[in-house]
């Protein structure tokens, strides 16, 4: 299934015929169930791309920025392309197979996004987001974390607690609530 959103223009038919075929590519390369979440929108400096691949919980976006509708849907298919092979590679290499299987398990939905509508224009909070904390291990916490392109993750580890594991210059960090 592949859902398009536009925002800040009307998407032509003949861009969603080219999202399709460019996704129908990367379909191969993910289990039958694997929907898509595309998202376009009108910048500033051109347009920007998301493409959020959902199969069983589990995520794994790519995302481009680029003067031309095309190009930048070009761009995020490529950096999706990318990551599903880094995903894959990672697996196999470190002989965690069943680490991919206990991923889609585990994880449910990560949340719903609110906007905020606030008059008050010194809030710098912009967005709240409601996450559901699914309970993971380290390592699957960060193939999840590389696979949605963000600098943090929080879930739920072995023990029961809150964890929130982030990028740092060399490796990881590990915050681990009390």
């Amino acid at each position: 299934m592949i859902k398009i959103t536009a925002r800040g223009f009307n998407l032509k038919e003949g861009t969603k015929l080219g999202v399709e075929k460019e996704l129908k590519r990367v379909e191969k390369m993910l289990p039958e169930t694997s929907g898509f979440d595309v998202t376009i929108s009108k910048k500033i400096s051109g347009y920007k791309c998301d493409v959020t691949v959902k199969d069983a919980g589990s995520f794994i976006r790519g995302e481009a920025t680029a003067d031309k509708i095309e190009h930048s849907i070009d761009f995020a298919v490529d950096d999706l392309k990318r990551k599903i092979r880094k995903l894959k590679t990672y697996f196999v290499d470190k002989k965690r197979r069943s680490g991919i299987d206990n991923l889609a398990k585990s994880m449910v939905d990560l949340g719903d996004e609110v906007e905020i509508e606030n008059n008050n224009p010194s809030t710098e909070i912009r967005r709240r987001k409601k996450v559901a904390l699914q309970m993971m291990t380290d390592d699957e916490a960060i193939v999840q974390m590389e696979m949605l392109g963000h600098t943090y993750f929080v879930y739920i580890n072995e023990e029961g607690n809150t964890c929130v594991i982030y990028k740092r210059k060399r490796g990881y960090g590990l915050l681990i609530c009390e």
